[in-house]
Protein backbone atom coordinates (compact mmCIF):
# COMPACT_ATOMS: atom_id res chain seq x y z
CA UNK A 1 0.00 0.00 0.00
CA UNK A 2 1.54 3.41 -1.08
CA UNK A 3 -1.18 5.18 0.13
CA UNK A 4 -3.24 5.49 -2.79
CA UNK A 5 -7.22 7.33 -2.90
CA UNK A 6 -9.61 4.97 -1.95
CA UNK A 7 -11.37 5.16 -5.09
CA UNK A 8 -8.46 4.08 -7.24
CA UNK A 9 -8.57 0.42 -8.46
CA UNK A 10 -5.72 -1.76 -7.60
CA UNK A 11 -5.77 -5.03 -9.56
CA UNK A 12 -2.85 -7.50 -10.61
CA UNK A 13 0.39 -8.92 -8.43
CA UNK A 14 4.21 -8.28 -8.81
CA UNK A 15 5.59 -11.37 -9.13
CA UNK A 16 9.49 -10.45 -9.42
CA UNK A 17 10.94 -7.32 -9.14
CA UNK A 18 9.72 -5.77 -6.37
CA UNK A 19 12.37 -3.88 -5.87
CA UNK A 20 11.84 -2.20 -8.62
CA UNK A 21 8.28 -1.15 -7.37
CA UNK A 22 9.83 0.20 -4.26
CA UNK A 23 12.67 2.15 -6.17
CA UNK A 24 9.37 3.72 -8.03
CA UNK A 25 7.39 4.15 -5.24
CA UNK A 26 10.66 5.87 -3.54
CA UNK A 27 11.00 8.36 -6.08
CA UNK A 28 11.44 12.12 -5.06
CA UNK A 29 8.49 14.31 -6.26
CA UNK A 30 7.91 18.14 -6.63
CA UNK A 31 4.98 19.72 -7.22
CA UNK A 32 1.13 17.97 -7.75
CA UNK A 33 3.54 14.43 -6.70
CA UNK A 34 5.07 14.18 -10.08
CA UNK A 35 8.56 12.67 -9.72
CA UNK A 36 11.70 14.70 -10.89
CA UNK A 37 12.94 12.16 -13.04
CA UNK A 38 10.87 9.77 -15.67
CA UNK A 39 10.15 6.59 -14.37
CA UNK A 40 10.12 4.42 -17.60
CA UNK A 41 8.87 1.12 -17.58
CA UNK A 42 10.39 -0.90 -20.47
CA UNK A 43 8.62 -4.14 -20.80
CA UNK A 44 5.29 -5.98 -18.74
CA UNK A 45 4.90 -9.33 -19.00
CA UNK A 46 0.74 -10.38 -18.87
CA UNK A 47 0.19 -14.11 -17.90
CA UNK A 48 -3.48 -14.96 -16.96
CA UNK A 49 -3.74 -16.90 -13.73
Amino acid sequence: DYGLPHNYSIFGQVTEGLDVVDAIANTPTGAQDRPHEDCVIQSVTVVEA
